[in-house]
């Protein structure tokens, strides 16, 4: 447990919380900006299995935010280079890579029966997918999403918690929104909403304490804001 000492040596995780994390999966849906800053930060703290899913490159203007990748990187698959690099900074847990995006018929082989899901995509399609998914099977799942200067997350914990539909209604308007690639970002935005998403979900591991409202951060303005949500009696997923 040495290599672990300084999260043992926090009482709120402690010998049993370490030893809880160590018998955990994840699975980290997306290893760009958010998936890179929370695998890294779960890696690290010891988790005994992390799946990424994965299947898009790397391009140079991801080089910006996404911290598992570097120039010689450019042009290989974030997948490969994502679990080469994960294994590096930690040989004694175990990392899965799936080279696929996660869709309705293969999320149920992707996200299986893991302990939780972790939110690292760009896209509101996969995530009301994961949504619906963790509430039906019990598995907790941790949403993010950054843009321009700012970044939510919100826990998702079936029979705990509203769920992703509740705060986001299902609807084509979606399809509107603007993306990075139109309005940019700040690229210490993904390093703050990340390792907030891997705070939570550590804490969901062991047991601990979690948030249960919107966590809304811009760091632009430094504006901290906790949201409270009510679950949506007509909520098709979780109502």
């Amino acid at each position: 447990m040495k290599r672990y000492c300084r999260n043992t040596d926090f009482s709120e995780i402690g010998t049993s919380g370490q030893e809880m994390l160590s018998k955990s999966r994840a699975v980290i849906v997306g290893v760009g900006a958010l998936g890179g800053v929370i695998a890294t930060n779960l890696a690290r703290a010891g988790i005994g299995k992390i799946t990424l899913c994965d299947n898009d490159t790397i391009d140079i203007h991801n080089l910006q935010r996404q911290i598992l990748y570097d120039e010689g990187d450019v042009g290989s698959q974030k997948l490969t280079t994502a679990v080469d690099n994960l294994r590096d900074m930690n040989s004694e847990i175990k990392i899965e890579g799936i080279q696929e995006h996660l869709n309705a018929k293969n999320a149920s082989r992707i996200i299986g029966s893991s302990d939780i899901v972790i939110d690292g995509t760009d896209k509101m399609e996969p995530r009301y997918i994961m949504n619906r998914y963790c509430v039906e099977k019990g598995i907790p799942y941790v949403y993010g999403g950054v843009l321009a200067s700012y970044g939510m997350t919100f826990n998702i914990v079936p029979d705990a918690t509203p769920c992703l539909e509740c705060v986001f209604p299902k609807t084509k308007e979606f399809d509107k929104l603007p993306t990075c690639s139109e309005i940019g970002i700040v690229n210490t935005v993904p390093m703050i909403i990340g390792s907030i998403q891997a705070t939570e979900a550590i804490k969901i591991l062991i047991g601990a304490n979690y948030s249960k409202e919107l966590i809304i951060y811009d760091v632009w303005i430094h504006s901290f804001d906790k949201v409270p949500i009510k679950k949506r009696e007509d909520c098709c997923v979780c109502g």
